[in-house]
């Protein structure tokens, strides 16, 4: 589960991690955080800490006190034909808050369906492409 306010820009490496983790967004990203007004760049402890994984409330000093969400999941629902159907979970406090469906077509490279909120969106494209790289290997 990824934080709700961070926006992933760039893959990380994974070392530091003596297992290899299982990332919420397929891989860990570097990105900035979008909880306040001014956009920040979080330090890497906080990105493999807070950001990549959610749950930031009462732990990341930016995290809003008064955020309806505390992180956002994704989960591959399907391929059919060209394609890709994800679902994604909202959660706070471990519920589900809010859900949804992004489609995504891969004879386009595009979205077919996609929510209109900038940082799920972004979130979703990168799940999307980890999947895919995986799926290649």
């Amino acid at each position: 589960m990824a934080c709700p306010y961070f926006y992933p820009e760039s893959r990380l490496g994974m070392k530091g991690w003596a297992v290899p983790v299982r990332c919420p967004l397929g891989d860990l990203y570097s990105g900035h955080c979008c909880s306040l007004i001014q956009d920040f760049s979080p330090d890497e402890t906080t990105l493999r800490k807070f950001c990549n994984f959610g749950y930031g409330r009462g732990g990341c000093s930016r995290f809003p006190s008064d955020a309806q969400t505390d992180a956002v999941r994704f989960q591959m629902a399907g391929e059919f034909g060209n394609l890709l159907r994800v679902h994604y979970v909202r959660e706070k406090d471990g519920w589900p808050s809010e859900y949804g469906t992004v489609e995504f077509s891969t004879a386009t490279n595009e979205f077919a369906a996609a929510p209109a909120d900038e940082i799920l969106r972004r979130q979703a494209a990168v799940f999307i492409e980890s999947y895919r790289r995986r799926k290649m290997q």
